[in-house]
């Protein structure tokens, strides 16, 4: 059945029926106003709002403070920092202006100073890590060095330098082979790293060098020397030093790693406030290290004896020459006035002041003859001695034997003695010039 178009028929229920609650289209031309939406419904907040009514949440001003801080912020952790003491701080200043007062996206600008703060400070913990890490190592290297700092100060007094090496030091008794005990006002960590091992496991020494001087042992400093004229010239380097006893020295703390030459090294204070007491060094042995003192004194008693040697020596050359001098003298002065006595050459003006010039002479080489001997034999006795206190087991031995000790003790009594001219050279002492006069002339001119 044919049925006119809009007629009704065949159309489907509700087509083309308002559906309830919605009003009629607006007119054309005309745009809703905001106003006119309806209210999003119970429970629904937040963005949900915003997608209702936007006019209602839209809030003055700009995010671009929030973006930058963002930004500057994420640069510095990209960067690793490296940029961060740029960017962090105007990060965190650009967010805190981006949360003030009622500015958009102030999320991005929470997430700019967090992010910033944070960055500041990982600088503020890097700064403070760093002077405590330096701290630490100039507390460590004055500590772990102060026992040998005392110890070569007491070896300087005694040889008028510093040591060539820190195995002279052991050598010579002014440090035990290792570090095991005397560990008061140490601290924990530095005993740690530093308790039963040999000196120079934790430290670096090397004489002659600069008191700042931070490590590398093997390299010199040299000087450079320049020397000729304008068009014939040369230069050379020279150490300073090189040949002379050095009175100067660089004493390193090699740091835990025990390698020397290497970023945690740390110079050692060689003049700290508190002196290390290197008695604590020996406080369970005292005999050995009052042996180790005694040989100290022994080996200070000799240097000085072998220089007095020296001077006797050039002494008793000097009289000799002196008593060679008179002696052709008289024997000019006998012969060009025919003296044939002693009685003869004492009766003549000329001859007996030759006589006694001889007889202060003779006198002056018998007793620097005499003095030589007696240093010399001293020498020869405490190169023995220090030579068995140069072995452990003798060095036991005398500790634990108290007539071995008195002797050693008696022998640098006595060569102290024989040092300072204390010792009785006999009828020297009371020979008077006029005898050893005439004892010259008996035997010189027979």
């Amino acid at each position: 059945m044919n049925q006119p178009p809009n007629s009704g028929m065949n159309t489907p229920p509700g087509y083309g029926q308002t559906p309830p609650g919605y009003g009629p289209p607006p007119q054309s031309g005309q745009m809703p106003n905001s106003g006119s939406y309806m209210p999003p419904p119970q429970g629904r907040t937040g963005f949900t709002r915003q997608i209702f009514n936007p006019a209602m949440y839209r809030q003055p001003g700009s995010g671009s403070w929030a973006a930058a801080s963002l930004i500057l912020a994420i640069i510095g952790w990209v960067t690793l920092g490296c940029l961060g003491f740029i960017t962090w701080p105007l990060g965190l200043l650009f967010g805190l202006i981006g949360l003030v007062g009622t500015k958009r996206a102030k999320g991005l600008s929470f997430a700019g100073v967090v992010l910033s703060g944070a960055g500041i400070a990982c600088i503020i913990a890097f700064f403070a890590l760093g002077f405590y890490v330096q701290f630490q190592g100039k507390e460590m290297a004055e500590q772990g060095g102060k026992p040998v700092v005392a110890a070569i100060e007491d070896f300087k007094k005694d040889h008028k330098r510093v040591p060539n090496s820190l195995d002279e030091l052991v050598a010579e008794g002014y440090l035990p082979a290792t570090w095991t005990q005397g560990f008061d006002g140490i601290d924990s960590h530095v005993q740690d790293v530093v308790n039963g091992k040999r000196w120079d496991e934790f430290l670096a020494y090397k004489p002659g060098e600069n008191a700042a001087w931070v490590g590398e042992p093997g390299k010199n400093k040299k000087s450079v020397n320049i020397e000729g004229e304008f068009g014939d010239w040369s230069i050379s380097l020279d150490d300073k030093e090189e040949g002379q006893a050095k009175q100067t020295y660089g004493l390193s703390f090699i740091g835990i790693d025990g390698l020397s030459g290497t970023s945690d090294d740390e110079a050692v204070n060689q003049s700290p406030e508190e002196p290390y007491d290197l008695a604590l060094l020996w406080s369970d042995d005292n005999n050995t290290r009052e042996l180790s003192r005694k040989r100290r004194d022994l080996q200070r008693v000799a240097t000085q004896l072998a220089d007095k040697k020296e001077t006797l020596a050039g002494a008793v050359q000097k009289a000799e020459s002196d008593l060679a001098q008179v002696e052709g003298e008289v024997r000019d002065l006998m012969l060009a006035k025919n003296l044939g006595s002693l009685d003869a050459v004492k009766k003549d003006n000329k001859g007996a002041g030759l006589l006694k010039l001889a007889g202060a002479t003779a006198k002056r080489y018998a007793v620097a003859q005499k003095k030589l001997e007696l240093v010399t034999a001293k020498i020869d006795d405490i190169g023995i001695q220090v030579r068995l206190l140069e072995n452990e087991e003798e060095m036991a031995k005398l500790a634990d034997n108290p007539k071995e000790l008195a002797e050693l003790v008696l022998l640098l009594e006595e060569s102290q003695k024989v040092l300072e001219d204390k010792v009785s050279l006999g009828d020297l002492d009371t020979k008077a010039d006029d005898v050893a006069a005439d004892e010259w002339f008996k035997d010189r001119f027979k």
